[in-house]
């Protein structure tokens, strides 16, 4: 496994461990949207949950080397709107980080089965060429700005 292609499954993993130490947190930061008009943290997690699904379910094997991906079948506004009110007004408290932690899981185990070759070989999205790695490192990096914007959220609550 490439050095690069380990870091993106390390960061991963590291983020279920960040959504499993929410559990910590008062409800009310929970549900309380990070800023207005934004997300909840709770939200924030289910909207996670909802791309580890869409990888998980066709999109990864829609991802081939030397292949063009087909354009996404899904309506990103509406998945996203979907995982919200999901989180918002459906799930428990503890249903959020379980479903988030088992999705990854199931993602990560995935990730650890794609062939060498497959990892670093390029594939064109709309007409930009990129590895699975990089196409991952992308997810990650969208990740982290999510986990930034709940830590600053959380920070806010703390010195409040």
């Amino acid at each position: 496994m490439s050095l690069s292609y380990k870091r993106v499954l390390l960061r991963f993993r590291e983020m279920d461990g960040f959504v499993q130490s929410l559990k910590e947190i008062p409800e009310a930061w929970w549900r309380m949207p990070i800023a207005e008009g934004k997300w909840s943290p709770a939200e924030i997690i289910a909207h996670l949950i909802e791309w580890d699904r869409f990888l998980l379910d066709g999109r990864l094997d829609q991802l081939k080397p030397g292949q063009a991906a087909p354009p996404v079948s899904v309506q990103v506004d509406g998945l996203n709107a979907r995982a919200a009110r999901w989180a918002r007004e459906e799930a428990s408290r503890q249903e959020v980080p379980d479903a988030f932690h088992h999705t990854r899981t199931r993602l990560l185990r995935r990730l650890e089965t794609v062939p060498g070759p497959d990892r670093v070989e390029p594939f064109t999205i709309r007409g930009r060429s990129l590895t699975l790695t990089a196409y991952l490192e992308g997810l990650a990096d969208h990740e982290d700005h999510h986990r930034k914007q709940i830590e600053g959220h959380l920070r806010t609550r703390r010195e409040g």
